[in-house]
């Protein structure tokens, strides 16, 4: 990074989508940026945030279109969890000369809309960076160099699931399942090809069950959802969410299923990754898991570990990640074309699922297929 300090103006929304998880404060403690700025039409909202990274009463704004006009900011963190507002802002950072975005999961409804970002930070230069935390943890480093180096043997599946908890089916696939599905893409390759099944009760789901979601993901529709992806590297890609399914433990995580072994990752927990090194189907003697830390197989995990902690430091290598791009001019770990190929796979899931055909791509249809 050098000298170069970014200058950081921040964007929350209290009572919708507040800060997402703290997005603001990942900037707070690295050397290359300063937050100078922030946003909130919520004025007790607005003070605490203020507060919080000691502003003066000149750099709060009630208004984020006039914060990005009255200060140029460097790096926009679009931080609330409800995404209906994303795209618009990311749109408006890019051309009001931001040099990079930081945002909230999951990043905009539609296809049609990650295009419009990604065309106005391509026009603009701008980097954008999700906060998919968990590509961000050394475990996670860890996982790939045992993946590449051959410890699993051949990529056979990668396998997720989302929390199955009252928001199982339509809802974990959109706000839990894009941190799996960019986990599969990274280790997998690309989609080429998605068939899915989404059931409301006994009978799959049709437009007419198409309702609001929460948190501004626009139309969803099913309590349960199997999908299945074709993946670039070779491998197939399975995402299934049940609502309700009573598991005492959710089953929220990616496995890696190879020819030799097998890889549990367990989003935001830690430790984060397990390795069985044995295929999944041998059975005839007792296989361990083995713990995965940032330093590799079996490492020891302290009792008291704080997980919160140890998920605000992933955030903030997300953050630096992002600086770092911005000087040295490249696409961040996990960027907007990322975020694209995400919720191309959540609409693709739908399209399947409403025509019973497979869906290639390039995806045709850019909106919403509920919609």
């Amino acid at each position: 990074m050098g000298d170069e300090r970014l200058r950081v103006a921040v964007i929350g929304r209290t009572g919708r989508g507040d800060y997402g998880h703290a997005i603001d404060e990942l900037f707070r403690e690295l050397p290359g940026a300063e937050v100078v700025a922030a946003a909130d039409d919520d004025a007790a909202g607005l003070a605490k945030a203020a507060g919080r990274h000691e502003l003066e009463p000149a750099a709060a704004f009630a208004d984020w279109r006039k914060m990005l006009a009255a200060t140029k900011p460097d790096v926009v963190a679009i931080c609330m969890r409800h995404i209906d507002c994303h795209a618009e802002m990311a749109i408006a950072a890019a051309e009001a000369g931001a040099r990079g975005i930081l945002m909230e999961k999951p990043f905009v409804p539609t296809p049609a809309e990650a295009d419009a970002v990604v065309a106005a930070c391509e026009k603009a230069g701008t980097k954008l960076s999700l906060a998919f935390v968990n590509r961000h943890a050394g475990t996670y480093a860890a996982v790939r160099d045992l993946i590449e180096d051959g410890r699993i043997g051949r990529l056979l599946e990668l396998r997720a699931r989302g929390k199955e908890d009252k928001r199982g089916g339509g809802e974990d696939l959109w706000v839990l399942g894009c941190h799996v599905l960019d986990l599969m893409t990274d280790l997998g390759g690309a989609p080429q090809w998605c068939q899915a099944t989404v059931m409301v009760g006994d009978r799959p789901i049709t437009k007419a069950d198409a309702a609001p979601g929460p948190e501004g993901i626009g139309l969803i529709a099913g309590d349960a959802v199997a999908a299945m992806f074709g993946l670039a590297n070779g491998p197939v890609g399975y995402f299934a969410s049940v609502r309700d399914a009573g598991l005492k433990q959710p089953a929220f995580g990616l496995t890696v299923v190879g020819s030799a072994g097998a890889i549990h990752i367990r989003p935001d927990h830690v430790p984060q990754a397990w390795l069985r090194e044995a295929p999944l189907w041998r059975t005839d003697k007792e296989i361990p898991w083995q713990p995965i830390g940032p330093g590799g197989v079996g490492e020891e995990v302290a009792a008291d570990v704080d997980r919160a902690a140890e998920r605000v430091a992933w955030g903030r290598r997300a953050a630096a990640d992002l600086l770092d791009a911005i000087v040295s001019d490249r696409e961040p770990e996990t960027g907007m074309y990322a975020g694209r190929t995400g919720v191309e796979m959540t609409t693709a899931v739908y399209a399947s699922a409403l025509s019973g055909d497979r869906i290639t791509w390039p995806l045709v249809n850019r909106g919403n297929p509920l919609g």
